[in-house]
């Protein structure tokens, strides 16, 4: 069994009791189970009946107006005690037993000042059936504003704020009085206006409602009495770097209207300016956190927003994870014109967009976007316990993906991992999250040997040693010395496992020979892999050439005279 409530504005509340059994007809018409003398409900409307422990609302063929459940048209759905389904101008709410009788209002309660603001503890007070349901208005209003246009929600709350309080007029408006959306009684002129005594009132002890009343003006407010009304309640809300936003709502006195009722009404309106004030709020921090996400990487982004300590950003030692993404080709299809870098720009951010998912799809945080390159890193700024697995991973991905890209398209990746400097590196004026060291150096380096060995993912030793096997194959290359640095480099091509265990045995005995000083040997074992091992093919041309040319101190290091 349940019980509806009916709420029709200009009627009272209607309660109708719903047991099992044949489904009762909800319309305007004479002869429907239930009746609600609403002119926007057709003559039968809807059908209502229990089904197991839930309600069922089904609208009728030829209905004029939609049914709304949780802000959106229905034609058929379930309700348990507590929701709430609106057609027309009537909300019907579900309860799962009837509602306690109001208590009866004392008549020698004292009258109230007919202009004052309300404390913020009375604003969030009240209790009662009406204070229900108005409460449930009031529960949509986030939703309402994260499905509607700001036209359409602004129409809404005008809408909300004159049935709410039983005005005859109702606005949504800016603080210097441009009306946004506005509902009325058909009979008001549209050229009503807004009472900047009131406005300035509640603009100064704001959020709090203001609540004037023209029968009996208090000494601290003088308002020019606006035509047709008696009362008027505005109250405002401030969001951060734009104009205060006014939910203003004006009526007559109706020959009975108590001292609770306008504290009521007041409370109404502080509330609706309270929960649109906080929902756009909200919403204008989204709106920053998801613009910093498109110039900071998503942790970055998160870090600056959530640090309470300013000094958590600083430049401070911690490992890192850096990885040095470079993609091939691009040059050639511009040829160096700005023209056709123009023309190809779309192409290049489906790349790096592609490049970039499969990066934060492991964790990483792009530190920057350099034309057709990229730098990330990783366990900076957010700890990832396997950042070198994970970074891994996410080359692995990178280089498959490209594969998969229309284009014939290449790369080429380089990853080292080692202490690093990492934080808000910059001026005074601006900054931005980087990484600094030699870690970034070498992995920088390290990518540019790709070209050399002409293999799409290179990794360090360090880094080799730490991937986990069922993530990354790493076969060692050879020692390599690029231009400009002292220490040499002991490289290791990265590939998905599994690896044949012969190209392992095969390579590893050949670059033995190859480090020995036996030529032939090198040439006559690296061979055997065939002409698409890469790197097999330019060790071969490099024993090919010592054997001809023998280097005088060879220790077993490739040295490379460019960069």
């Amino acid at each position: 069994m349940y019980w509806v409530l009916m709420a029709t504005e200009g009627a009272p509340d209607r309660l109708h009791e719903i047991h099992e059994g044949p489904a009762l007809v909800v319309g305007r018409g004479a002869g429907v189970a239930i009746e609600v003398p609403d002119p926007q409900i057709s003559r039968q409307h809807a059908e209502i009946w229990v089904m197991g422990k839930q309600l069922a609302v089904k609208r009728l063929a030829g209905s004029a107006n939609p049914v709304f459940f949780r802000g959106a048209e229905q034609t058929l759905f379930f309700l348990s005690a507590g929701d709430t389904f609106v057609i027309g101008k009537t909300r019907f709410l579900v309860m799962d037993r009837p509602p306690e009788p109001e208590p009866e209002a004392k008549t020698d309660a004292p009258l109230p000042k007919l202009s004052q603001t309300l404390d913020e503890a009375e604003v969030f007070a009240g209790d009662g059936r009406s204070e229900r349901l108005r409460l449930l208005d009031l529960l949509e209003l986030p939703e309402i504003l994260a499905t509607k246009t700001a036209a359409e929600f602004q129409t809404h709350v005008a809408s909300l704020l004159r049935l709410g309080t039983g005005a005859r007029w109702a606005c949504v408006a800016r603080e210097d009085g441009t009306i946004l959306a506005r509902d009325a009684d058909q009979d008001v002129r549209e050229d009503q206006r807004l009472s900047r005594a009131v406005i300035q009132a509640a603009l100064r002890d704001a959020p709090r409602p203001t609540f004037y009343s023209w029968a009996a003006p208090a000494e601290e407010i003088s308002a020019t009495l606006q035509p047709g009304t008696d009362w008027a309640i505005c109250a405002a809300v401030k969001i951060p770097g734009e104009s205060a936003m006014l939910f203003y709502s004006a009526g007559r006195d109706r020959g009975g209207d108590s001292p609770q009722l306008s504290r009521e009404n007041a409370r109404f309106v502080g509330l609706v300016a309270d929960i649109v004030g906080r929902s756009l709020s909200v919403r204008q921090l989204e709106g920053y956190h998801t613009r910093l996400k498109r110039f900071f990487s998503g942790p970055v982004a998160a870090r600056i927003l959530d640090s309470q300590d300013p000094r958590e950003l600083e430049p401070k030692l911690a490992e890192s994870t850096v990885m040095f993404f470079d993609l091939r080709g691009f040059s050639r299809r511009t040829e160096g014109r700005n023209d056709k870098i123009l023309d190809h720009l779309g192409e290049l951010r489906g790349v790096m967009t592609a490049m970039t998912d499969r990066i934060f799809g492991e964790g990483g945080v792009v530190l920057s976007y350099m034309g057709d390159g990229i730098l990330a890193c990783w366990n900076v700024p957010i700890p990832e316990a396997r950042h070198v697995d994970r970074a891994c991973r996410a080359a692995l991905a990178m280089a498959d993906a490209l594969r998969q890209i229309p284009g014939d398209w290449r790369c080429g990746i380089g990853i080292h991992t080692g202490e690093v400097v990492a934080g808000a590196i910059g001026s005074d004026q601006m900054f931005s999250y980087g990484v600094m060291g030699a870690v970034v150096n070498q992995a920088s380096r390290v990518e540019g040997l790709t070209k050399v060995v002409e293999v799409p993912i290179l990794v360090t030793r360090e880094v080799a040693e730490r991937v986990a096997r069922d993530v990354a194959v790493a076969l060692r290359i050879g020692r390599y010395q690029p231009a400009g640095m002292e220490a040499a480099l002991d490289l290791y091509e990265l590939t998905p496992p599994p690896v044949v265990p012969e190209r392992l045995d095969l390579f590893a005995r050949g670059l033995e020979a190859f480090e020995q000083g036996s030529w032939e040997r090198a040439y006559e074992l690296l061979d055997r892999l065939g002409p698409t091992d890469r790197p097999a093919r330019y060790l071969m041309a490099l024993a090919e050439g010592f054997r001809r040319r023998p280097p005088r101190h060879w220790e077993g290091i490739i040295e490379l005279s460019e960069k």
